[in-house]
């Protein structure tokens, strides 16, 4: 082989090596992304079935009920703005939740059992096929909104998370704690 030969094989192989990370990161972002828009519906399924009889720190609600409207962003650095909030016991609250983001986010209410059992559906490539219909989460693309609406029923700490790949792992999770009346 001639020097250009090899200085074309050294040039080829230096660009498949740059372009195998951003390849990759296509992959999982094709992966995590399920097309369907965010549902906060009551009437839907739980995340898990443990959850059939409902969350024993609160319970969806109407919008038309909430007391008051918290807003959460959600951002490309992992992490939710607010990072926690407070709420009472009786308060019927709506997140109005904003993906400021280029990346697709999620956002789950949940204790952190909740949470663990979320992580793990994702982690296991559930969410392409439940669409996210629990009413405690949603699932929002770059730029869209979402308003999850939710009576809190019993004092304590719960979280709110991000479970797309890496997301929990690396922070992006917020707390609520549910103060007595």
């Amino acid at each position: 082989p001639d020097l250009a030969s090899l200085k074309l094989e050294i040039l080829m192989r230096r660009l498949a090596a740059r372009l195998a990370p951003l390849a990759a990161l296509l992959l999982i972002l094709a992966a995590c992304s399920t097309g369907t828009s965010p549902s906060a519906s009551p009437s839907m399924p739980m995340a898990s079935d443990d959850h059939a009889a409902g969350f024993a720190w609160g319970e969806p609600a109407e919008a038309g009920e909430a007391d008051r409207v918290i807003e959460i962003t959600m951002s490309d650095q992992l992490r939710f703005e607010p990072a926690s909030v407070e709420v009472r016991v009786g308060e019927t609250v709506t997140f109005k939740v904003t993906n400021a983001g280029a990346i697709p986010h999620d956002f789950t209410l949940g204790d952190e059992e909740t949470q663990d059992e979320h992580e793990a559906e994702m982690v296991a490539g559930g969410m392409a096929g439940m669409g996210h219909d629990e009413p405690n989460t949603a699932t929002l693309d770059p730029g869209e909104e979402a308003e999850l609406t939710w009576r809190f029923t019993q004092a304590g700490s719960i979280r709110y998370g991000c479970h797309l790949t890496g997301h929990y792992a690396a922070g992006m999770v917020g707390t609520i704690t549910i103060v007595a009346s």
